[in-house]
């Protein structure tokens, strides 16, 4: 998520460019923007997602040498279906991101640090500063997209796998493609088929 680049690409469905340089330096600024409803329809089209009901965020600005540095709130609604029960249901998504935007040179230095860093320096990478201004919103819709749990499970979804094979054999089924088959699953199959195919006091050997 790097080079946010405000001059070529396309207006992105939320976009709230701030200019670093209205930030005066020691004098951090707080913006909030909410997304309109027509953003949160053209969110969930591009995020892959049935519906976002909402998306907020609160971004702080400080000014650090070659750019600023910005810590994200954000918080949104959203709809999904269940990977276990196949029912759509709301969800919630909380994060809160700190990164650097910084402009040339100094984006290219933080780079080249973390290129030379060990794996275990888990830095985040910064943002790319173009012409002193930065998309906000478009980072709070790639850090949101981020946050989005894509294996998602409903309230009502059985806590374990065993009663997930449960579920399914009461009549609950799972997308297809979703989940991993539990071990046991084809045992518990085997047994219902028994179970149904043994006249009632009879014996099933």
């Amino acid at each position: 998520m790097t080079g946010t680049d405000t001059t070529s690409a396309p207006t992105p469905e939320f976009s709230r460019i701030i200019e670093i340089e209205a930030i005066e330096p020691g004098e951090p600024r707080t913006f909030s923007y909410t997304a309109t409803p027509a953003e949160c329809a053209a969110l969930a089209r591009r995020l892959g997602q049935e519906q976002i009901l909402s998306l907020e965020a609160g971004v702080t600005v400080t000014r650090i040498r070659g750019g600023a540095h910005l810590v994200f709130d954000l918080s949104g609604r959203l709809i999904q279906t269940c990977v276990v029960t196949n029912l759509r249901f709301e969800a919630s998504v909380s994060e809160t991101i700190d990164v650097d935007a910084l402009a040339e040179p100094e984006y290219g230095r933080r780079l080249a640090t973390l290129d030379a860093a060990e794996p275990e320096d888990d830095q985040e990478p910064p943002e790319q500063l173009i012409d002193g201004r930065v998309d906000v919103g478009e980072l709070a819709t790639e850090y949101f997209s981020l946050a989005i749990d894509p294996y998602p499970r409903s309230p009502e979804a059985p806590a374990e796998p065993v009663e997930r094979e449960v579920f399914m054999l009461r009549g609950g089924s799972a997308p297809e493609g979703k989940g991993r088959e539990h071990p046991f699953a084809k045992l518990a199959a085997l047994k219902q088929r028994m179970d149904t195919d043994t006249p009632e006091g009879g014996d099933a050997s």
